[in-house]
């Protein structure tokens, strides 16, 4: 903890945070969300409402760490969305909240790793709630003067909500330690705030060589093995057509080389399977190269249409002194892996690889088609 920088600055700040109204939910869509709650999301669920209600009543109940895993189509976004609006709503009645309408400084964060994961819940990336860096490795680099602004925005913050937290590696997590250490002057692990990670060890890793949470790695700090509880959601809240589906995926997830297809799962994997011949060339593709990718995407864009236009890629550089957004010389975007240049139509599918406005759901992976004839692409 003495590595952590600004640990004892002040915590008085004068910065204003502007007012953001709660979303208006009517009563009657709530309490459907809540009754549709199986009997182990309900344990979770009531368990954080009761320790929302303690912390209310001024009993100070000792901060959580719950981690909330289980396969596909069991739940998981639903339970996180319906704990985040009862502790949100509980927690406004703190006596630091004159608005309980207000959510500028929200009692509970809600975050995740990606753009795209972070929409789908409707929150916000852990690097851009906590400005953490690029790079996660030590030293731990402090808020210098951005601290005044991040006390201010999470002053009031109890709960931190963490979606697929497969993909977050020992080092971000870490970071995220470390960074509510500084902000809340509380050297308790995530400096007091009660945590609540939700996802599934068998779905994505994190980026690059860094190992998940649950493999143990020496000399790297580990905040995850001695404090999280385990709560595993086992029954498959999908739909009917989808439920044999979903079945099988968890089945596929847990699957050693050295098991057994079962031939019920081979059956329906084979009916699926189709020539690529046979198969639509508007029918979306999915690959294993980006190459693969790139020769099929030219070849249906040249068969499929001809008013194609080839649009080079403009690179473009803030300057310090200004602020201004200066053009700057040849753009590679393969370093970045990002294309150097695009082919549009009319109809043809454009996938965004960066996050621009996570809040408006123009996230990385998030695909639309150009159908105006009059579009002018910038």
């Amino acid at each position: 903890m003495n590595n952590v920088p600004d640990f004892q600055v002040n915590r008085d700040s004068s910065i204003a945070v502007p007012a953001i109204d709660a979303p208006k939910l009517s009563p009657d869509f709530v309490r459907k969300q809540y009754q549709s709650l199986n009997e182990t999301h309900a344990s979770v669920f009531y368990t954080v409402h009761e320790w929302c209600l303690k912390r209310v009543w001024g009993h100070n109940p000792e901060q959580f760490f719950y981690f909330v895993s289980g396969g596909a189509g069991c739940g998981k976004s639903h339970v996180i969305k319906c704990i985040y609006e009862e502790a949100t709503k509980v927690l406004h009645q703190l006596p630091r909240f004159p608005d309980q309408g207000d959510m500028s400084t929200p009692a509970v964060q809600l975050t995740a790793f990606t753009g795209t994961a972070v929409f789908n819940v409707s929150g916000k990336t852990l690097h851009a709630i906590l400005k953490l860096p690029r790079s996660l490795k030590p030293p731990y680099q402090g808020l210098g003067n951005a601290l005044d602004e991040m006390r201010a925005i999470l002053s009031n913050a109890e709960i931190l909500i963490i979606d697929e937290i497969s993909m977050v590696s020992k080092e971000l997590l870490a970071y995220v330690h470390w960074r509510f250490q500084q902000i809340k002057c509380n050297k308790k692990s995530f400096g007091g705030m009660s945590v609540l990670a939700v996802g599934d060890f068998y779905q994505l890793p994190p980026l690059g060589k860094a190992k998940p949470l649950c493999v143990y790695e020496e000399g790297v700090l580990d905040v995850w093995k001695d404090n999280f509880q385990m709560v595993n959601l086992t029954q498959i809240m999908q739909q009917k057509d989808d439920l044999v589906f979903a079945e099988l995926l968890n089945r596929l997830g847990v699957k050693r080389k050295t098991n057994a297809l079962r031939d019920d799962d081979r059956a329906l994997l084979t009916q699926t399977a189709i020539d690529i011949k046979d198969c639509p060339l508007d029918a979306l593709h999915i690959f294993a190269t980006n190459k693969e990718v790139d020769e099929h995407n030219r070849a249906t864009i040249a068969a499929l249409h001809s008013d194609c236009v080839n649009i080079k890629a403009q690179d473009y550089a803030q300057d310090p002194t200004t602020g201004e957004m200066i053009q700057t010389g040849g753009f590679k975007g393969k370093k970045r892996q990002l294309p150097d240049w695009i082919q549009a139509a009319q109809g043809v599918r454009i996938t965004i690889l960066r996050n621009l406005d996570v809040e408006d759901g123009l996230v990385n992976v998030l695909m639309g088609n150009n159908k105006t004839e009059s579009t002018t692409l910038s």
